[in-house]
């Protein structure tokens, strides 16, 4: 009797997941298809478009910026912010308590210093293009831009770090706004 009744549940479980294979198959294909024949959202530099849902090409959204610092989608919990670095430009050192950071290095090449301690920054890497950093909140940090070209990345907050539709023009203007925020 008890192997009765888990050969029918066991059929039971394998009919349900059978169907359900073929019936997201067929809506995935359908997915698929449609966002293969227009693009789902555009890039926009200047908006931020943080709270409502957004899917974009984020290699031509970092490529394409010209600012210091763009706060570009600002959530609850999440803030992607895209940055270009001319030559020989820095990201302050900083420590940010609460906050754990994503950097991707779309285009150029960094030096990154970081370290428990604002006087001890032990770790120290040369970063090519394609490679990213991971900065644990309350670690102190500073990416250089060591290349001839721009440093192209974008930089993922968990929490946000900036406010919500941020832009700054020049590493200048960025460095003002901070010192006057804090």
């Amino acid at each position: 009797m008890k192997n009765d009744l888990f050969i029918s549940a066991l059929i039971t479980i394998v009919s349900v997941i059978l169907t359900g294979s073929c019936q997201s198959g067929t809506s995935e294909s359908a997915v698929k298809t449609n966002a293969e024949k227009e693009p789902v959202s555009t890039i926009n530099l200047n908006e931020d478009m943080g709270g409502e849902p957004w899917v974009l090409n984020i290699e031509e959204a970092t490529l394409t910026t010209e600012n210091y610092r763009v706060a570009n989608w600002t959530g609850n919990y999440l803030q992607l912010v895209f940055m270009s670095l001319q030559p020989g430009e820095i990201i302050d050192l900083e420590m940010h308590g609460g906050t754990d950071q994503f950097i991707r290095i779309e285009e150029g090449e960094a030096r990154v210093l970081m370290g428990k301690t604002e006087d001890s920054l032990s770790f120290d890497k040369k970063v090519p293009a394609d490679w990213a950093i991971l900065i644990p909140a309350g670690y102190w940090h500073s990416i250089e831009n060591t290349g001839n070209t721009d440093l192209k990345i974008y930089t993922l907050y968990a929490p946000p770090e900036h406010q919500k539709g941020t832009v700054n023009k020049t590493y200048q203007e960025a460095k003002e706004a901070h010192e006057s925020e804090h």
